[in-house]
């Protein structure tokens, strides 16, 4: 009985597997299982510059920056981040809320910050992005705040 149900699971893994390389072409596949930053999306991008912050893994946060194009209130935002998370060990990432765009490369991200020292931290970003060599890397930070959404709206 119980080796049926090991053949049946490494016919579903099988099953599996097949159906993601004729989904995708197997180099295609072989890149984004070997270097995954090669199978994101801008999206993908925000989510893991947040994470990475979460986590206080700084450089890997400002890899997925161009910090050359950045303007300077974007540049502004990403240096308070780094010194809020560095500063205040206790606060955690708890909820990152996308909302819909026009533009598939400008990604408008709620973010939701606590801490047991402090109270949440709520805040809304537009963030651009662009398709380089090494992935998706976020070339523009802008904080939305409620009265420029009520303009927009």
């Amino acid at each position: 009985m119980a080796r049926s149900r090991y053949v049946m699971v490494m016919a579903i893994t099988l099953m599996c597997l097949i159906g993601i390389v004729s989904w995708k072409s197997p180099q295609a596949v072989m890149v984004a299982l070997t270097e995954p930053q090669y199978a994101d999306s801008p999206r993908v991008a925000v989510q893991r510059f947040w994470g990475y912050l979460d986590t206080r893994q700084l450089e890997l946060a400002e890899q997925l920056v161009l910090a050359k194009d950045l303007n300077p209130f974007g540049q502004q935002e990403v240096e308070l981040w780094k010194k809020q998370v560095t500063n205040n060990p206790l606060i955690s990432l708890k909820k990152l809320e996308f909302a819909n765009s026009l533009d598939p490369n400008i990604v408008m991200v709620s973010v939701e910050w606590s801490s047991p020292v402090k109270d949440k931290i709520l805040e809304t970003y537009l963030m651009e992005t662009r398709s380089t060599a090494e992935g998706w890397k976020i070339i523009q930070i802008q904080k939305v705040n409620a009265q420029s959404l009520a303009r927009v709206q």
